[in-house]
Order: C-alpha cells, then sequence, then structure tokens
C-alpha cells in the first residue's frame, strides 16, 4: 500500500541494503567462517555433492527445504552458499521492513539495521545454516497473515518445520491466531509443506512417512551434549540480540502488553495478534530452548545461533519500542534525533563486531588444515580416508559420498584395523571422533593394526566438548609384521585387591603413604630405535578429590644416571568415588645413547588414595616428518 513518503522509504531501505549487500561481498571473499562450527561444513556438504547423489538434497538432518535452496549456490563454492545466506538475510529484511509497514509502526526503515544487526543474525549471514531461511519463512508468513492472505500464510508455515525442526513449538500460536480469526478453511493448508517434501524425498527413502520414521533427533544425546543453566541464552544476551536491541524489545513487549490491557481492554484488535505472534513467537521460542538445553534432551548443544532464526521478530519488537520511547520524548525533538543517530550507531558497531571470531579459521579447524596439509605433502590421500570432521573432506576436496576413497567414521567392530583396506588413512579429531564418531582415542591406539604416523596438536592447550584436550591423530593401517615397539598391559589380578576393581575382581591400591609406583623402567633402544608415540592409559578411582597436581605421572630419559628429559602429566577433573578414564600421550624421539633408561611411575607427591586399574603403556614407531 503506497502512502504519503513510501517512495521515500523504499529509496532509503534499497540504499541500506544495496550498501549492506556490497559489503558482504567483501567480507565473504576475504573471510573464512567458523562461527557454524562443523555443521556449517556439513551442511555445504549435504548442497554442493546434492547434485551428483539427490538423495543429499532430502537428507532429513540437512533440512530439504534448505538444502535445495542453497544447492544451486553451493556448486559454486562455499563462499556462493553463503552468499546465498547473505541474500536471504537481505530479503528477511526487506520483508521486515513491510511487515512493520502493515503493522502501522512508524521509521519503519529503522527495522533494516535492527535485523541485519543483530549481532547473532549478523554473523549467521555469512555461514552455510539454516536459522537465516528460517527466519525469512516466518517473516513472510507473518506478513501474509496481517495482510490477510490466510492460506498463503498457512502454506508457508507448512514449510518452517522442513528448515528447523523446534518451529512445531510456535504451530500453536498461530493456530490460537488463524482460530480467532475464524480462518478454519486455511488449516489443512498447514499440511502442504509435509506431503509435498514426502511425496519429493518417497523415492529415496521408500516410504510416504519418512518425515516421521527418519527424524534424527529421536532419543536423548545429554551424555554427549550435556545440559546447563536454564537461563543460559538469557545470560548470552550480549552475543543474541546486544543489549541495545534487547533493550528496545524489553520496552517494546512490556509497554505494548500495558497498553493492550488498559488501553484496549483486552480486545482482540492488531496489537493483540502482533504481541502473540511477534515477541510472544520469540519469548516461546527462546523459552523452548532453555527448556531443552536445561534439561539435557532434543540433541541440544546450547549453541546460541539457534535463537538467530527468530531474531527478527525481535527487531519488529525493538521498532515498536522504540516508536514508544520517541513519542515520550516527542518535545525534545533535536536531542532525541541525535541520541537515536548515537543508538543506531551503537547497533551497527555491536552488531558487526561482537562474534569477530567467527570470521576466521578457528582454533580446530587450523589443526585439522595442519593435518590435511600433511595428507597432502605425503601423497596419502590416494588412500582411503576415513575421517569425523566434515572439515577433513572439505580441505581435501575429496567426494565425502564416494565409499571407494572416503568414509565418514571407523567401522564399529572390536577390532578396527580388521574392518578396513590395507594403507587406509584415519584421521582422528578430539571433538567429533569420541563424541558424534563414539571412538574414544584409547581404541585406536590400543589397536595393533594401526600406527600412527603424526600427531598434531596446538602449542597452546585448549578443551573441546567432553572435556578432552583438543589434538587431531593421522592412523594407518599397516600389516601385522610390522607391528613394533612395547605393549604392556597391567590388569593387576594376581598382585592387585579385591577391594575395588574397574575390570576383573582385583586393581591396584595407591596408598596415601606410597611415595611413588613404578610402571616401566627400560633401555630405550630396546624398543625406539626411531620417532615413537608412547600412550599411558587406564582408569582412576580416587576416594577424595584430588588436589592439583596431587598426583602425577612422569616420565623421564636418563643417561648415566642424569636426567636429560624430564615430564610429568598431572590428573585434572577426576570426579572422587568413581572410576575416570585417562590417556597421556607424547612423542618419544630416538635414542643417541645405547645406555639411556626410560623410566615411567606414579609420583604420589600429596598423598593421594586412589585405585587403578587396566593401565595400558604403548609404544608404536611415528611416521618421520
Amino acid at each position: 500500500m503506497t502512502t504519503p513518503g513510501y517512495k521515500k522509504e523504499q529509496t532509503i531501505v534499497f540504499t541500506l541494503l544495496a550498501l549492506f549487500l556490497l559489503t558482504a561481498v567483501i567480507i565473504i571473499f576475504n573471510t573464512e567462517n567458523s562461527f557454524g562450527g562443523g555443521d556449517h561444513f556439513t551442511h555445504f556438504k549435504l548442497a554442493y555433492w546434492g547434485w551428483k547423489y539427490p538423495r543429499l538434497l532430502f537428507n532429513h538432518w540437512g533440512k530439504p527445504v534448505f538444502t535445495l535452496l542453497v544447492s544451486p549456490f553451493a556448486q559454486l563454492g562455499m563462499n556462493f552458499a553463503r552468499l546465498y545466506n547473505v541474500l536471504t538475510g537481505i530479503l528477511t529484511a526487506f520483508l521486515t521492513w513491510k511487515l512493520s509497514r502493515e503493522l502501522k509502526l512508524t521509521h519503519t526503515w529503522l527495522v533494516v539495521l535492527l535485523v541485519l544487526f543483530t549481532p547473532v543474525y549478523f554473523s549467521l549471514m555469512f555461514t552455510v545454516l539454516t536459522e537465516v531461511t528460517f527466519s525469512m519463512l516466518l517473516i513472510l508468513s507473518l506478513l501474509l497473515f496481517f495482510q490477510k492472505k490466510y492460506i498463503w500464510s498457512a502454506v508457508v508455515i507448512s514449510f518452517l518445520p522442513l528448515v528447523r525442526t523446534e518451529s512445531i513449538v510456535l504451530l500453536p500460536l498461530f493456530l490460537i491466531a488463524f482460530g480467532l480469526k475464524n480462518q478454519w478453511k486455511a488449516l489443512p493448508f498447514f499440511a502442504v509443506g509435509f506431503f509435498l517434501i514426502s511425496w519429493m524425498g518417497r523415492p529415496f527413502y521408500k516410504s510416504f512417512w519418512w518425515l516421521i520414521t527418519e527424524m534424527p533427533y529421536k532419543g536423548n544425546a545429554a551424555n554427549i551434549y550435556g545440559h546447563g543453566n536454564l537461563f543460559h541464552f538469557i545470560e548470552h544476551t550480549r552475543n543474541i540480540l546486544g543489549y541495545p536491541i534487547a533493550g528496545l524489545f524489553c520496552i517494546g513487549f512490556v509497554l505494548g502488553l500495558w497498553i493492550w490491557i488498559k488501553k484496549d481492554r483486552f480486545q482482540l484488535n492488531q496489537r493483540f495478534y502482533f504481541l502473540l505472534l511477534i515477541p510472544g513467537s520469540y519469548l516461546l521460542f527462546l523459552a523452548a530452548h532453555s527448556y531443552v538445553w536445561w534439561k539435557g534432551i532434543g540433541n541440544s548443544l546450547g549453541l546460541l545461533r539457534v535463537i538467530g532464526a527468530v531474531t527478527p521478530l525481535a527487531a519488529v519488537t525493538a521498532l515498536a519500542g522504540f516508536d514508544i520511547l520517541t513519542d515520550i520524548f516527542s518535545r525534545y525533538r533535536k536531542t532525541a534525533a541525535a541520541l537515536s543517530a548515537l543508538f543506531m550507531l551503537w547497533i551497527v558497531y555491536t552488531g558487526s563486531t561482537t562474534n569477530l571470531d567467527g570470521f576466521k579459521k578457528s582454533k580446530p579447524q587450523k589443526i585439522l588444515a595442519q593435518a590435511c596439509n600433511y595428507l597432502k605433502q605425503k601423497g596419502l590421500i590416494k588412500y582411503k580416508i576415513y575421517y569425523f570432521s566434515n572439515y577433513v573432506p572439505y580441505q581435501l576436496g575429496t567426494d565425502p559420498y564416494d565409499n571407494r576413497c572416503s568414509s565418514w567414521g571407523v567401522p564399529r567392530t572390536v577390532k578396527i584395523s580388521d574392518a578396513i583396506p590395507d594403507s587406509s588413512i584415519i584421521v582422528w579429531d578430539a571433538h567429533f571422533g569420541p563424541n558424534e564418531g563414539r571412538t574414544p582415542l584409547s581404541k585406536l591406539l590400543d589397536d595393533n593394526g594401526l600406527q600412527v604416523l603424526n600427531i598434531f596438536k596446538p602449542e597452546t592447550p585448549f578443551k573441546v566438548l567432553g572435556g578432552y584436550d583438543y589434538a587431531v591423530y593421522i592412523f594407518q593401517k599397516k600389516p601385522s609384521s610390522t607391528a613394533n615397539g612395547l605393549n604392556i598391559i597391567y590388569n593387576f589380578e594376581k598382585e592387585g585387591t579385591g577391594r575395588n576393581a574397574f575390570s576383573g575382581r582385583k586393581s591396584y591400591h595407591l596408598i596415601p603413604g606410597q611415595l611413588y609406583f613404578g610402571l616401566l623402567e627400560k633401555n630405550t633402544c630396546d624398543f625406539c630405535n626411531q620417532t615413537c608415540l608412547l600412550t599411558v592409559s587406564g582408569e582412576i578411582y580416587p576416594q577424595k578429590q584430588l588436589s592439583p597436581k596431587a598426583l602425577l605421572l612422569v616420565i623421564s630419559r636418563e643417561e648415566n644416571g642424569k636426567n636429560i628429559f624430564y615430564k610429568t602429566f598431572p590428573f585434572p577433573n577426576c570426579v572422587p568415588g568413581q572410576w575416570n578414564h585417562f590417556i597421556f600421550s607424547m612423542k618419544l624421539t630416538p635414542s643417541s645413547d645405547s645406555k639411556e633408561t626410560l623410566k615411567i611411575y606414579f609420583w604420589n607427591r600429596k598423598k593421594a588414595d586412589c585405585f587403578l586399574d587396566d593401565l595400558h603403556l604403548k609404544v608404536m614407531k611415528i611416521d618421520n616428518q
């Protein structure tokens, strides 16, 4: 609907969007991205390879509507897939402006800035993730609703769960709104998206009901992802909405609710539907994610980015709050205009700078990139690659769906080396390997059919999901004849105590009065004549909380009674009263002295009282760089 000043405002909006697009293109082609973590690369993988393997376009986890939309851009590469999200975000900002005009808000052109420079949304636009596409469809459905195009609104709503599954929590609000509007004839159209995508994907799943039977979020993964504070997302307001937009949102919602109660007297007017569907949907979405993260259900990882799917709703509510403030201070026009300009500059600055780390390689990606470069330099990508992080095939440029050359994860067998081809490579990383991949490092290290080729660790250690110190290990399957080094297992079934045991009947009781417990004292040349990997793993059961460095594993190398190398490993984060698994590893360079001795022992510095079981000491030859 054209009104006085519409064309002028439209020109401002188009100018802002054009400037943003130009800036965004420069950013895209001069930055990398890590804001989406592993999901960013998984979505790209599905979209890019979907044209070769069409079933991927209907991968349930990848969300078929999103994958189908982004796939043409993905054929041109990662940056063009990112460009798709920028264009979608710009379209969302435009639709939000149209919605704001439909709601008869003032200063509506400002909503473009509020949408584009919400901190989490700004970062999401430069990823290959689903939240931005979801927000575009959500805003479009609301625009159609307030334009009284109810059937078309219902059709668009029907596609929301096929972009973000959790959108079903918003369905009750829409059903209430459609019911109060007596739009019963529109309700069957809520199923259009389900039936259309079900029909399109049926050839790949051999069932019309695959969207239900193949649901990827069934079960509980709290043992992997954990759970957290109920107010987790509220506590991270700075990174999600940013304080200025959050403040305006609260004003817009609270005062809007107060006006509806005090002045409108609970009328079912446009303000009611605004409160129900816009701030109401935002708050319900936020509450749902807060609850599942608190309870550790729904495979929630507590990722802040998920709220980005509904932040344009917060932007509209914030604009309503801005309008209320400008009305209150309308007497002081010049002062209010100056303060408003500064406020908008604050919003633009916060939105574009809050999550800057997302515009460069993450720390894990840097280590994985080193590992991939090593594989290329050594000519190892000619062998089949088993990987856990989807960043690996992206970096290597290999087809992740050609089972002849690569495979996600490793076979779930007792001995992995028996189930993979000779010379196969395994790229194990400490984030995805033990968590999504369900493959602890110890299982690979204990497999005598595998050889460690190299280890990549950060200069400054950092921990990832599950509390693991991040590292990347490169394994290769070798013939059994090349097995070498040392392999000693201590199960303490003969010399242990029967008071407590992790496996079997006995374990070793390290009492407070015992200062040392030796594991190995051996001539290094007997088992290490080239660079080797030494690992010591096992189970520990502290009777009480271990103080820092109370108990240390010591590895020393001695020549003629003098230490030439000495390293200690503490036992952090051990939970008292239960068994805790530990694993320590380090490289051993070959000895230059035939009389050098390697010593490995526990040093009980502060009278720790604990049980030890299933200790495994292993030395394997490692590829020389």
